[in-house]
């Protein structure tokens, strides 16, 4: 058992202690039996949810209505989830209601895939009674019990399907793939929020590429937010040689070269995606499109340091065979003459003070990113008294 699990065993020996039940589960487990680093740590239990907060000092209630509470110990958190069973599904997201229950097998069958529904005691002994260790052997995603009771209780079940596919390179069993095709068209009743944080998992993945032909030939796309209203978009994935991206922003910016007739503030709108990755993918656009035009030092800088890996993914994606080296774009960005505004030896004050006479207005900005380019580029030295002196030769009401 690795280290992630071994840090976790005192919630479990203080919950047997106590006369508790209780389990690692779900996709730590998982991962620990493929191979994989290991995320989060989830602990299944016979104690109430009450009863789990009387055992340790930091109890967080962050989903106690439906039996999960957050330990926090030795600085790391937990979530421990009480034994249940799941009423229907009427808002296709909640239970109408729960059961608490004493038994692992009965909680491990509301679980969604077989991979998924595999428990793993203290000793390393697994629970295994859908047979999720051989469906991990073979490489396969398949449901617990039938895929249409498991995909209308939740469709977001089948964008999880899909991001499985990616992230672990697996297949869709038969059933699943049956399933999927017969019910995408649930995935419009999915809040879009939802959506988003299973698809950008799928984007992050080293299998995409498994995954675009699926959501193809299974019409899901056309159940999601911008590809519905073009379905080349996610042909036109599928004949890429698809890298792991690091986030949605990235994903935009390929999605808006792949077809610039949707603009990146629009994918925002129907995504219901933030400012922040609003900026970083219009950010990367601009930049994409400058450096093909030549502009590679002024590109540079304007990414900064740490857009630099994006900005490489997005690009030799796109251009496979004309690819940039990560390690000759640091080399180029540490070369630079300054690598931030703050560097450069005139700021706003010092233009605004050599034209007194002259308004405050757009022309102070205009004539700082001038300047910016000019010493990035090489054209004059960062030095006070030769950027007053090209300063001074311009004339600021050509600027307004």
């Amino acid at each position: 058992m690795n280290n992630a699990f071994q840090k976790a065993e005192p919630i479990l020996q203080t919950l047997h202690r106590n006369g508790y039940q209780a389990y690692f589960v779900g996709g730590a487990v998982r991962d620990f039996l493929i191979g994989r680093p290991t995320g989060d740590i989830d602990i299944a239990t016979s104690a109430k949810p009450e009863q789990v907060q009387e055992l340790f000092e930091k109890v967080i209630p962050v989903g106690i209505e439906h039996g999960t509470v957050m330990v926090r110990y030795d600085e790391e958190s937990y979530e421990v989830t009480t034994f249940r069973t799941e009423g229907d599904y009427h808002d296709y997201r909640h239970p109408d209601h729960v059961h608490f229950v004493k038994d692992i097998y009965e909680d491990i069958s509301r679980r969604d895939f077989t991979m998924n529904a595999i428990a793993m005691g203290i000793d390393g002994d697994l629970i295994d009674p859908y047979d999720g260790l051989n469906a991990i052997t073979k490489g396969e995603i398949e449901t617990v019990g039938k895929p249409d009771d498991r995909f209308e209780e939740d469709p977001l079940r089948m964008m999880r399907a899909l991001r499985f596919v990616s992230q672990l390179g697996f297949t869709l069993s038969s059933t699943t793939y049956q399933a999927i095709q017969q019910h995408a068209p649930l995935l419009e009743n999915i809040a879009v929020e939802r959506l988003s944080i299973e698809f950008e998992k799928l984007i992050q993945g080293h299998h995409a590429s498994k995954a675009w032909p699926l959501f193809i030939h299974s019409n899901t796309d056309q159940h999601l937010p911008v590809f519905k209203e073009e379905p080349s978009l996610m042909r036109y994935c599928a004949t890429k040689k698809w890298r792991a991206l690091g986030d949605f922003a990235e994903a935009l910016c390929i999605f808006h070269l792949f077809e610039p007739t949707f603009p990146i503030e629009y994918w925002v709108k129907e995504w219901k995606l933030s400012n922040k990755i609003k900026r970083k993918a219009s950010l990367l656009v601009s930049s994409y499109n400058e450096w093909h035009v030549g502009n590679e030092l002024w590109t540079i800088y304007k990414l900064g340091f740490e857009l630099l890996s994006p900005f490489v993914r997005i690009s030799n994606l796109m251009r496979a065979k004309d690819e940039i080296d990560i390690k000759t774009a640091k080399k180029m960005f540490e070369a630079l003459p300054i690598h931030r505004r703050e560097e450069l030896s005139i700021n706003g004050k010092d233009i605004r003070s050599w034209f007194s006479n002259h308004p405050p207005g757009p022309w102070i900005e205009s004539m700082l990113v001038t300047i910016e380019r000019l010493v990035i580029e090489g054209h004059i030295t960062n030095e006070k008294e030769i950027l007053k002196e090209r300063v001074l030769q311009w004339n600021p009401q050509e600027e307004d």
